[in-house]
């Protein structure tokens, strides 16, 4: 049997191919990847009108590092500041403009991006917006998995004047925008508008 380096060549080539294309393969059909979320712009710490319950709302991307598309089943906060932390699992985000409660949404790799509304659960409504350090730590729960995955986690301060004008002034909003330069948050008090 005689080889000539034509034929290892043409060999080599279809090894390649079809190494190639089963990698291909793969990556489109079997992959799922990963669910990420970018660094939100918006941040506001609030009470809802009429009830006073206290509310988080955020506005970032969800997006998969693979092409199948990944379903979001549940999100939840993890509230941590210098007072306790606290679960903030009760979920709604906006869809077409709606506020619509948080009980799946489809995220594919071109992303999704609408606010994301966290409430906690009954037994919280005396829950303060202190002044000083907060960490809030992003979960959700993916279809098909067991445990919740981690996407972020948020730093920022509440000045003592501002907490205190959310505290006394039920209908004040603290909104905190996302500074590119100094990669923190700079918070804003303003009024919301009646219900």
């Amino acid at each position: 049997m005689d080889v000539t380096i034509k034929d290892i060549i043409t060999t080599s080539i279809s090894i390649a191919s079809l190494a190639l294309s089963g990698y291909a393969l793969w990556v489109v059909q079997f992959r799922h990847g990963r669910l990420k979320m970018t660094q939100p712009t918006l941040v506001c710490l609030k009470r809802e009108d009429p009830s006073m319950r206290p509310k988080i709302f955020l506005r970032p991307l969800l997006y998969t590092t693979g092409s199948k598309v990944r379903v979001v089943q549940n999100m939840y906060l993890n509230v941590r500041q210098d007072y306790g932390t606290h679960t903030f699992d009760f979920w709604g985000h906006t869809e077409s403009g709606k506020l619509t409660l948080g009980s799946g949404l489809f995220v594919g790799s071109t992303g999704v991006a609408s606010d994301h509304h966290f409430n906690p659960r009954e037994g919280l409504e005396n829950f303060v917006y202190g002044g000083g350090n907060y960490l809030i730590e992003v979960f959700a729960t993916i279809v098909g998995r067991h445990k919740p995955e981690k996407l972020t986690e948020l730093t920022f301060t509440v000045p003592n004047e501002q907490a205190a004008e959310l505290v006394q002034i039920p209908r004040r909003a603290l909104f905190l925008y996302w500074n590119a330069r100094t990669r923190s948050y700079d918070g804003n008090v303003e009024i919301q508008p009646p219900a």
